[in-house]
């Protein structure tokens, strides 16, 4: 039987998310203008929750709260706020080039756009329902993905103008997916109730996985070295050397979740999530030390800019990297 929710942040289980308020009472202090048009918004970068953030070219883009995305055209000094043509909350964003991106959200909302953020189109997905997406992955030239409550599923070939529903392992597989990744050519799907999954042909076919865990995971991340790291509720973190066959616990010393990770330029892995969490790892996730943001700064998603610095979004909008927070616990 579904177990329903009223938002993703229900979906997830996660107390970063449970900032969003429940269908119909989404509030930001902008007043929204006509939607799609590049219209300039005066929405706050630090006011605003984001939960997903990327860069394409030059152009940073985050997505949020009442269908408004944040964009940076200097490396993130500063920000302007732009709405698309949905209201609900956009949980993921992803680009196939410095132009051609998709977003999605709440209540099944899907959107592209064809000039790099500026202005974004909406399209219907009737299949998606009024359940809420919660990621979308760019696999490989006009190849999208995108995934959510429920065992929602969709696969594009044509870079989102149109999708196509897809079964998950089986018809009646109904569990949320936190996040889809690329693995070589591969793809790593992770998701509530200790689910693990791989599909070696695109999508197409999943074979599932034998979970060390039982709880819910929030995320997962390709390490440079091969390996792979699975990560959510409780600073549970699993990491693998066979794309997920086999699973190593990795003791963190937090039971706080983890919601997103990166692996930066200089090879360090970093790990982000509720409270101003922060895991770094020197040897490719085989051991972390903690660091803290300060209070009230949960974060559910990181970017390293291009030419270097960071930026985590989240219960604060956009958040810079200080280094000050990089001392251990």
């Amino acid at each position: 039987m579904k177990h329903r929710a009223g938002t993703a942040c229900a979906l997830l289980g996660a107390s970063l998310w449970l900032a969003v308020p429940a269908h119909g009472e989404e509030k930001t202090d902008a007043a929204r203008p006509t939607p799609g048009r590049g219209v300039v918004v005066d929405v706050r970068s630090d006011r605003i929750l984001l939960l997903d953030i990327t860069q394409a070219d030059q152009r940073i883009t985050a997505v949020g709260e009442r269908g408004f995305t944040m964009v940076s055209d200097d490396g993130g000094q500063t920000w302007k706020g732009l709405p698309t043509p949905v209201t609900r909350t956009l949980t993921g964003v992803a680009f196939k080039d410095a132009r051609v991106g998709v977003a999605v959200g709440h209540g099944g909302s899907f959107v592209r756009t064809e000039d790099g953020g500026t202005t974004w189109s909406q399209v219907t997905v009737d299949e998606a329902g009024p359940d809420s997406l919660l990621g979308v992955t760019h696999v490989a030239g006009d190849h999208f993905i995108a995934y959510g409550a429920f065992g929602l599923y969709f696969d594009s070939q044509d870079a989102g103008r149109t999708w196509q529903r897809t079964t998950v392992l089986s018809e009646d597989f109904d569990r949320h997916i936190s996040q889809v990744i690329v693995v070589g050519t591969s793809l790593l799907l992770v998701a509530e109730s200790g689910t693990l999954a791989r599909s070696d042909d695109g999508g197409a076919t999943w074979t599932e996985l034998t979970s060390p865990y039982q709880g819910s995971y929030f995320g997962a991340l390709a390490v440079k070295d091969g390996s792979v790291l699975a990560f959510g509720m409780r600073g549970n973190v699993y990491r693998s050397l066979d794309l997920g066959t086999t699973w190593q616990k990795i003791e963190t010393g937090t039971t706080v979740a983890f919601m997103a990770g990166r692996q930066l330029a200089d090879g360090r892995v970093m790990l982000v999530g509720n409270s101003g969490l922060i895991a770094e790892s020197a040897d490719n996730g085989q051991s972390f030390a903690l660091h803290s943001a300060p209070p009230g700064k949960g974060f559910a998603a990181l970017l390293e800019k291009t030419g270097g610095g960071i930026l985590f979004a989240g219960e604060s909008g956009i958040t810079p990297l200080d280094p000050a927070w990089l001392k251990s616990r």
